[in-house]
């Protein structure tokens, strides 16, 4: 693979950077690689994905199919991430070969789960809003308004809820039934 070439000598001249994902953020990490003379190779799943019209080469696969990005590492010198939204335990398996992630994949695990980054930031001593682990099942007693976030895969609104009112609530409930959630004040 092209990226155990870097983790071999991470001091070699990055040239191609892979990024898992093809949304605005790599569309804007394109234009800035660009500026400094660093191809972009995304892995995206839809050719009409942002990115695209930025990148060299790309993998036209879902985010999280680590034989994709086996393939994105054969076409890059490192990959990054444009969100969590991956399968940490099969890119274990990438790294294990000498494929080069940045940041490492240590460092992208307390941060996939919204509770346990949650938990993370707080044991680092960083300041965080109030917050619990909770699904639909249990009871909640909170005064209003509050936030629901589902612990994956939600991003600018997606999976996010400001509870306002009870009616609210039940509504959210429905909707969230038997999902891993995260509260917060």
């Amino acid at each position: 693979m092209k990226s155990s070439q870097t983790a071999a000598n991470p001091s070699s001249k990055i040239q191609r950077v892979g990024v898992v994902g093809g949304g605005q953020l790599a569309w804007m990490m394109g234009a800035a690689a660009r500026r400094l003379g660093i191809e972009l190779v995304v892995q995206t799943p839809h050719a009409t994905d942002p990115a695209t019209v930025v990148a060299a080469d790309p993998v036209l696969a879902a985010i999280d199919d680590v034989n994709a990005t086996a393939e994105l590492a054969t076409r890059c010198d490192v990959i990054t991430f444009e969100n969590e939204f991956v399968d940490l335990d099969g890119l274990q398996t990438l790294e294990a070969k000498g494929v080069l992630f940045q940041p490492s994949l240590s460092s992208l695990a307390p941060l996939l789960d919204k509770y346990i980054q949650r938990c993370y930031l707080r044991d680092l001593g960083l300041p965080t809003p109030r917050f619990w682990e909770w699904d639909c099942s249990q009871d909640l007693h909170l005064d209003f308004p509050f936030v629901v976030k589902v612990r994956r895969h939600g991003y600018d609104g997606q999976g996010t809820f400001i509870v306002k009112d009870s009616a609210c609530f039940e509504s959210i409930c429905v909707k969230l039934k038997g999902l891993a959630l995260l509260v917060e004040e």
